[in-house]
């Protein structure tokens, strides 16, 4: 049997396993069967390699068994395992060649999530039912047939994120999410921002976030979509005042709790901070 942690950030929860730990590589059917709810259950499998302790290889499972190149909450929680099992306070966390800074500071976990790439490729006059319009990073979607009309971002901050932050888009979020994965050819995150007016206005309210993972569905909290959802709210509100977020700082609060983004200048790197918790260690029944 292998050895498995369970690990919790704020309601999306993850199973660990060391590389070192499994006799034969897991199948992807087996990961599957694993983060099952009828089974041990997580919205992420991660397997790690902590043969050098300064850079930790990471592979990132959804719980469909599709592969992730990027999870802000499981980093976070695998640093949590690594300074509870190895007394490590920093170290190399690597998704998909990307390597992500991660350390603990008076109990809290910061992961550096590097720097957004935003993506061009959408260039077409109109597209299943809806006319497009573009002003700079931002794109609209106006439905040909009814009143539906969203805004969004679309960018990578590791793993592929649509943030949407229209009045009223979270009462849309089914017929969004479908239309964004039919374009995107289901490769997004789609992040719902709730309260976008309130933030432009005042930079220090708290953001609302519902974010509906690729391969997980609607997670009570997602680490990289509350960045990608911050990296767009920076942005919005440099162009809209021409002056930066009191303290580079945006608090984002879901369903799970409350995240931390810290944007770092020269050059633009973004910091997700927030806790995570262990929950308890098992056994995987081959």
């Amino acid at each position: 049997m292998t050895p498995y942690t369970k690990l919790n950030s704020q309601g999306n929860d993850f199973i660990l396993v060391e590389a070192s730990n499994l006799e034969t590589k897991l199948s992807l059917k087996e990961i599957v069967k694993y983060s099952s709810r009828d089974n041990i259950g997580c919205d992420q499998f991660f397997v790690i390699d902590t043969a050098d302790k300064e850079n930790i290889f990471c592979e990132v499972y959804n719980q469909d068994g599709s592969k992730a190149c990027q999870c802000g909450n499981g980093l976070r929680a695998t640093m949590l395992y690594l300074n509870k099992k190895y007394n490590l306070e920093k170290t190399n966390l690597i998704v998909c060649d990307a390597v992500y800074r991660s350390k603990i500071i008076n109990g809290m976990i910061s992961i550096n999530m590097g720097t957004p790439k935003y993506i061009e490729r959408l260039t077409q006059n109109s597209i299943n039912g809806y006319s497009i319009s573009k002003n700079g990073i931002v794109i609209t979607l106006q439905a040909l047939d009814n009143e539906l009309k969203f805004s969004f971002v679309p960018l990578s901050i590791g793993n592929n994120h649509c943030v949407v932050f229209s009045d009223n888009c979270i009462h849309h979020k089914e017929e969004i999410s479908k239309t964004l994965q039919k374009i995107y050819n289901g490769i997004m995150n789609v992040g719902f921002v709730e309260n976008t007016k309130d933030f432009l206005t005042n930079n220090n309210t708290i953001v609302k976030l519902t974010v509906n993972e690729r391969g997980a569905g609607y997670t009570e909290s997602c680490g990289s979509g509350a960045t990608a959802a911050a990296i767009c709210l920076f942005k919005l509100f440099e162009l809209d005042n021409e002056t930066k977020v009191d303290q580079s700082k945006i608090k984002i609060e879901q369903k799970g709790g409350l995240l931390e983004i810290v944007k770092n200048y020269n050059p633009d790197t973004f910091e997700l901070i927030g806790p995570s918790s262990y929950d308890g260690d098992g056994y995987l029944e081959h």
